[in-house]
């Protein structure tokens, strides 16, 4: 099978960009995922065959090699035992030699054919081999497009979550209260109809969090949440004073939920990029308002958390008691006063100007953590040429592998490392300038300039051209962006070149260092937290000016808590490994690769040769 007819077997599993802007419904999205997840999966296990058929060719023609080595023997025997009857034969023109001459032309069959056969099972490896690293970069292909659809999904449970929750609904509701002794009757009847409604806006948000289909999630995040509930429309239907000095009113209510799309991906704790899009556009999907002309009163009800860290503790809202913490109550928007007591210690109040539901957290101890990024050094080269500028990784243990439990298999088991040495690495990846100087210093030639080019991903598969390179990587850039185009062989071309140009030892990051530097410190799947949110790195629906266009000049984010840049997206970053026998690994993700895939975790695997427009790398350097 031939490289075009290889890439021809993904076309199918692609998709591209617009896709992702198809009014689909979840259920829609999530058939789609399930279609290419089993694709996926029979696909890897197609490559596991073709990888096993590899190993199984490679033995066969070491065997054929050892034959042929003892078949040579024999015909070198051969050959001896002709020449010595061909001797006898000067002197005795009679003796037959038939036989000999016989086993000799046998013997000499045989190593041909033997060699002949290593020919064949040479060819068969090397087109088996072939085949395996296109394999991989079409299994990486359509893991992409797997990531893409789920980005897709979360944008689709975001409308679903919008519709369900902007629902509306009419409410009767009773309350009763007793009226204070030093309260006025209009004083008491205005803070029993404003009761009523904070009851009937609590029942009605509480029936609204059970309807959501993703209840479960939603009601997690809940006490954060900023949804709220509109009244619509407000009447009282009856009311009257009991004998007792209680008041009873009976109110007749519409009610709307109102949760701004911008605030439904915190409550299904989904990255902000799956909203952002929508800003100036909450309503566009949100059910049409027909208030009734009978309206009486419109306001908007929001839900108040109060958390404290004490027991027993009593919490005042404009001097009415509403019991202890954990406290959730709805209130009408304006200011507030909140007081919380305890006997034992000093009280805390505080105004709260309720535009919005919010939690207020008190507490009688707080704690604040600040953290020390690295040492920056930087090697000064042959000819006064400035190095990389590099960080100082502090030595450490770490757990390294899929933590979170959302990884690949490739990332299991999780394994505690233990890093007992510091070492330095560069704080971004290597720029196209710092490649350029390399190549204007030793006239050095890439292979992607030798042969084939470089690959880029094209609507969901890899595409070679051959006129690609690090210099045309098939979009726009300049010196600052990191050079991509090429092969770990050039990588390490340049590593060589750096060391002895430094006089200091310079290397690829094995993937233990890579992972540690990466996390600096962290557990989660990005080092500043579990989402990917917005326009903190280069990745594919990142929501940067970069994303799914080309790369960013390096160190356009932030640095991580160790000092470095881009260990999330722009390009994936070549690493050494132990764990991938015959192939190299890449790590980090790309500005055209999903954020699943951008994980400090993810491992991708790849033939050490193959080079695209969206690999690159950063070197390390030993203390």
């Amino acid at each position: 099978m031939n490289r075009i007819a290889q890439f021809s077997i993904i076309i199918a599993l692609s998709f591209s960009h617009k896709l992702l802007a198809a009014d689909l419904s979840v259920a829609e999205v999530e058939n789609k995922i399930s279609v290419k997840q089993s694709e996926y999966d029979n696909y890897n296990s197609s490559l596991e065959a073709q990888i096993a058929n590899a190993a199984s060719l490679e033995r066969e023609l070491s065997e054929l090699r050892q034959n042929a080595t003892l078949a040579d023997a024999d015909r070198q025997s051969a050959l001896i035992e002709m020449n010595l009857q061909y001797e006898k034969v000067i002197d005795d023109p009679e003796l037959n030699i038939s036989p000999t001459i016989e086993t000799y032309a046998k013997a000499v069959r045989t190593h041909k054919a033997i060699k002949d056969a290593i020919t064949d099972k040479y060819n068969q490896w090397q087109n088996e081999l072939q085949e395996v690293e296109q394999m991989q970069i079409s299994k990486h292909s359509l893991l992409n497009t797997i990531e893409g659809l789920k980005e897709q999904l979360n944008s689709a449970r975001i409308d679903r979550l919008y519709q369900e929750f902007n629902r509306q609904e009419a409410i009767v509701v009773s309350h009763n209260i007793a009226c204070d002794k030093d309260e006025t009757l209009a004083k008491c009847i205005n803070r029993g109809k404003s009761l009523a409604k904070q009851k009937a806006s609590k029942r009605f948000l509480d029936s609204v969090y059970a309807g959501l289909s993703e209840s479960d999630e939603a009601q997690k995040r809940r006490p954060t949440s900023d949804a709220s509930v509109q009244v619509l429309r407000s009447e009282v239907a009856d009311s009257n004073f009991s004998g007792q000095g209680n008041f009873n009113v009976k109110m007749n209510l519409e009610l709307q939920g109102n949760l701004k799309r911008s605030e439904g991906c915190e409550l299904l704790g989904l990255d902000r990029r799956y909203c952002v899009n929508f800003k100036g556009n909450e309503n566009a999907k949100a059910t049409k308002v027909k208030v009734s002309p009978m309206a009486t009163d419109e306001s908007v009800m929001y839900e108040l958390t109060v958390r404290s860290n004490v027991f027993d503790d009593e919490v005042f809202i404009d001097g009415v008691s509403y019991g202890s913490t954990k406290l959730q109550v709805m209130l009408p928007s304006g200011e507030h006063d909140i007081e919380v007591v305890k006997r034992g210690y000093e009280s805390s109040r505080q105004k709260v100007s309720l535009s919005e539901s919010q939690t207020l957290k008190v507490e009688l101890d707080r704690s604040q953590y600040t953290f020390s990024k690295g040492e920056r050094i930087q090697d000064i080269l042959a000819g006064d040429i400035p190095g990389p500028d590099l960080v100082v990784i502090p030595a450490g243990s770490f757990r390294m592998g899929d933590i979170t439990g959302v990884g690949l298999d490739n990332e299991r088991p999780v394994q505690t490392q233990d890093l007992k040495q510091s070492f330095g690495i560069s704080e971004t990846e290597i720029s196209v300038k710092a490649f350029e100087t390399f190549v204007n210093s030793t006239s050095y030639v890439t292979d992607a300039e030798k042969q084939k080019g470089c690959a880029a991903y094209e609507d969901g598969q890899a595409v070679w051209k051959e006129d690609r390179n690090w210099r045309a990587p098939g979009f726009a850039q300049n010196e600052n962006n990191p050079v991509v185009c090429v092969s770990m062989r050039d990588a390490n071309a340049y590593v060589k070149w750096i060391s002895q140009a430094s006089s200091q030892a310079y290397k690829l990051p094995s993937e233990t260092r890579w992972e540690y530097a990466a996390r600096a410190g962290k557990e989660t799947d990005y080092w500043w937290g579990e989402g990917v949110s917005t326009d903190n790195a280069n990745c594919g629906w990142c929501g940067s000016q970069w994303s799914n266009v080309s790369t960013a000049p390096v160190g356009s984010f932030e640095r991580n808590d160790f000092g470095l840049f881009d260990t999330v997206g722009n390009v994936w970053e070549w690493t050494t490994s132990k764990q991938s026998d015959g192939t190299a690994v890449v790590r980090g993700g790309a500005w055209n690769f999903a954020p699943r895939l951008a994980r400090v975790s993810t491992r991708m695997e790849l033939d050490s040769s193959f080079r695209s427009n969206y690999i690159g790398f950063r070197v390390v350097r030993e203390q």
